[in-house]
């Protein structure tokens, strides 16, 4: 399982504290902590237009957003299945991307 999926799996479970680094817990402010993460989770988005623009973002981060959108499934965890604990082998996203290169 990706980090994104496993986000998105606490992220469904109402547990995003999880997520945090022990090492942080003591000096992380769990709001700021759970807001990071659902903008993370915004910006993932499989239809460009949920998305926030970076200006929006950043607004998001400054605090003058109080009530986030709640995310929807990103795009990357599409395909993974949510009673499934086990990881496997398969990619949880299909994406291609085609270089070339040519000579001037």
């Amino acid at each position: 399982m990706s980090l994104l999926g496993y986000a998105w799996g606490l992220w469904t479970d109402n547990m995003l504290m999880d997520l945090m680094d022990e090492t942080l817990q003591d000096t992380c402010i769990a709001d700021q902590f759970v807001k990071c993460l659902n903008i993370g989770l915004l910006c993932v988005q499989s239809n460009p237009s949920d998305r926030p623009t970076m200006s929006i973002v950043i607004k998001m981060l400054d605090g003058e957003t109080v009530n986030l959108p709640a995310p929807k499934r990103p795009a990357f965890v599409i395909g993974r299945d949510q009673s499934s604990s086990t990881s496997s082998n398969k990619p949880e996203s299909i994406n291609e991307v085609t270089n070339s290169l040519g000579a001037r």
